[in-house]
């Protein structure tokens, strides 16, 4: 199974929704002086479904950019409230935790700022529905029909199909 980073804090900021990852510094500081740099780094992101066992899921916001390794960022079920918040506003990614409560707008030098970072729901909600049917009663199931009603309000009806 792939590494999946849990983020240390998130929050929301008049800026967008904030998703502080200590744990993907290492991975994500190429990309950050890249970006100080000046370059325009082409970056792809994808939303998963990921079985941790029978019973429990994490949705992973997975990145990759050329030149650099695909990270994901895991969010519990705990965590998934935040999906809705996402749909109208930019989800900006930062691994230091002095950039947290910044009042100024976060550097690009120091953060990933994913626009429209919803895009990619309606696959997310695809995936959960194809499990839904057979765990319906069960534990697991209520979980995932949460995750299916939250992301049911992210993602317009015309995508679904």
């Amino acid at each position: 199974m792939r590494e999946i980073a849990l983020p240390d804090f998130i929050g929301e900021s008049e800026h967008g929704m904030i998703v502080m990852v200590s744990a993907l510094e290492d991975e994500l500081e190429p990309l950050f002086q890249r970006f100080h740099r000046g370059e325009n780094v082409p970056y792809r992101f994808g939303w998963q479904l990921v079985p941790l066992d029978a019973q429990n899921y994490l949705v992973t916001l997975d990145l990759n950019w050329d030149g650099g390794n695909e990270v994901a960022i895991g969010f519990t079920p705990e965590m998934w409230g935040i999906l809705p918040a996402v749909r109208h506003k930019d989800l900006t990614v930062i691994t230091d935790w002095e950039l947290v409560g910044q009042q100024t707008e976060i550097s690009p030098a120091k953060s990933l700022v994913i626009r429209q970072a919803y895009r990619g729901f309606d696959e997310l909600i695809r995936q959960v529905a194809q499990i839904l049917p057979p765990l319906q009663g069960s534990h697991p199931g209520e979980k995932l029909e949460k995750l299916q009603e939250i992301l049911a309000g992210c993602v317009d009806p015309g995508q679904l199909h």
